[in-house]
């Protein structure tokens, strides 16, 4: 009787596991199908959208090269080696105020502070 009680609740906690052990294979598929599509997404992408990509990673690489506090005039004197015309964009749309860090200005700018994927 003991062994058939011990059978029993074999049988029912397999049947309860069942489910779960198949929703992680089918997580773990859509993940990995997924991560491809990331790594082809920017080889996918055109040539205008990889240039505008790169100079996007380039301007947040130097305003996270500013020292803060900063005030706004700072921070657009201390960004170099991008496009005249992005320049003049982050000069217009960067709010004048005092920046205590570099997700503080990408915030004003509208941006995630996460940095954008970048090209592979």
């Amino acid at each position: 009787m003991r062994k058939m009680h011990q059978g029993g609740m074999l049988v029912l906690a397999m049947a309860l596991a069942a489910p779960t052990f198949i929703a992680t294979r089918a997580a773990v598929a859509k993940t990995s199908a997924a991560s491809s599509d990331d790594t082809a997404g920017t080889a996918a992408m055109s040539k205008e959208d990889q240039e505008k990509l790169k100079e996007h990673n380039k301007l947040r690489m130097e305003i996270k090269k500013v020292h803060y506090p900063a005030a706004k005039t700072t921070i657009v004197a201390h960004v170099k080696g991008i496009k005249a015309d992005d320049k003049k964009w982050f000069d217009q749309t960067l709010p004048d105020k005092t920046y205590t860090s570099a997700d503080d200005v990408y915030s004003a700018l509208g941006w995630s502070t996460a940095p954008a994927p970048s090209e592979k």
